[in-house]
């Protein structure tokens, strides 16, 4: 009898593909699983890997479905700041897609189908990769599981987005008409993210008590940023006018940004509106982070300097925000311009000076 085969565990053939059947314990029914092959050894390679699985206890439960992975994704996300987002995907994307999908179940062609749907919608590469990154760190999840909920973690090929990358600023007369725009309780948001580039999660959880009035910053807690390093903002111009003016009329908001004393967290009603009326239509609140390191790296400041304010980790972002515009190459030529006039004004005047004579002793 070959290795794996006993009693009824034996590889049976059904149409061209050899299939196997096995019991796992506490489980009241019969396993029946096709090895995809029409090699009889495949299946039989198939029967020993189960039985080897049903013996050390690893052997994914039959009733798993990837609606059971995203679970686990959402409890692994609950106590962090990217929650709201990974519970809208999951219940308006991943979960219609492939919740009832068994977690062996899932093929590329589900997983390309998925992403075709969602690009004729039409969704950006970007959404769709962060969308895929939720169902590859589900699987992930599943595997590490005790018992474990999934066999292998599948490879889900990320979307390219390097055509992703925006290239919109806010100038500052744009930036003069969004405020005039804007509802009360939003322009704060506007005025921060311009001056300062804090992500709009980081503006919509600053408190009034970690405004240092003394040393003119705002303290950022660590547990506030993305990169979870606490770190300080100058307070500057109208920003710190805005502040002040926003302070002496918080009675009851221990917020900086809210609406009738309680923080709020829907924006893009009004936000959109307001650059409607503005004549910024698209503008993102996130935009406002780009325009704020390209103000500061033409004021001078330097870059690592940049950095520290806005809570950049590497110098790519840079390439990333696409900090270059047109009036950057235009004064780019400008210098080329005149370091070239000049270079031609020296040669000019080194072929005009006529020759010292040589001496008389020099020549005898």
């Amino acid at each position: 009898m070959a290795q794996g085969e006993r009693g009824t565990s034996r590889p049976y053939l059904r149409g061209k593909f050899w299939w196997i059947r096995y019991m796992v314990p506490g489980e009241k029914n019969e396993r029946f699983e096709s090895s995809k092959s029409t090699n009889k050894k495949d299946a039989l390679r198939l029967l020993i890997k189960r039985q080897s699985e049903i013996h050390s206890k690893t052997l994914v439960p039959a009733s798993t479905t990837i609606g059971n992975l995203l679970d686990l994704y959402l409890a692994d996300k609950r106590n962090t700041k990217g929650y709201r987002d990974a519970e809208a995907y999951v219940r308006l994307h991943l979960r219609p897609a492939f919740g009832k999908v068994p977690v062996d179940g899932l093929t590329t062609a589900m997983v390309n189908d998925f992403v075709e749907q969602k690009r004729r919608l039409p969704r950006s590469n970007a959404s769709i990769n962060r969308w895929l990154e939720g169902l590859h760190r589900s699987f992930t999840l599943g595997f590490r599981n005790k018992p474990r909920l999934v066999g292998e973690i599948p490879e889900i090929p990320m979307l390219d987005e390097s055509d992703n990358v925006r290239e919109g600023f806010l100038l500052h007369e744009q930036y003069i008409r969004l405020r005039d725009e804007l509802p009360d309780h939003q322009r704060l948001l506007l005025v921060i993210g311009y001056h300062l580039g804090m992500r709009k999660g980081e503006i919509l959880g600053l408190r009034w008590d970690q405004v240092d009035w003394g040393a003119n910053v705002i303290r950022l807690e660590k547990r506030q940023t993305k990169g979870k390093q606490a770190r300080n903002a100058p307070l500057y111009g109208e920003l710190r006018v805005w502040l002040e003016m926003a302070h002496a009329t918080c009675s009851n908001s221990s917020t900086i940004v809210s609406w009738q004393g309680a923080a709020i967290s829907e924006t893009k009603r009004a936000w959109k509106a307001a650059c409607n009326r503005a004549e910024v239509p698209g503008l993102y609140i996130h935009d406002l982070r780009r325009t704020a390191i390209r103000n500061m790296i033409r004021a001078g400041v330097p870059e690592k300097q940049a950095m520290l304010i806005s809570g950049h980790k590497t110098r790519s972002m840079l390439d990333r925000y696409n900090i270059i515009d047109e009036r950057d190459i235009q004064a780019a030529g400008q210098k080329m311009a005149a370091y070239l006039e000049e270079q031609e004004k020296l040669r000019t005047k080194l072929r005009t000076v006529a020759p010292a004579p040589i001496p008389n002793d020099l020549v005898n």
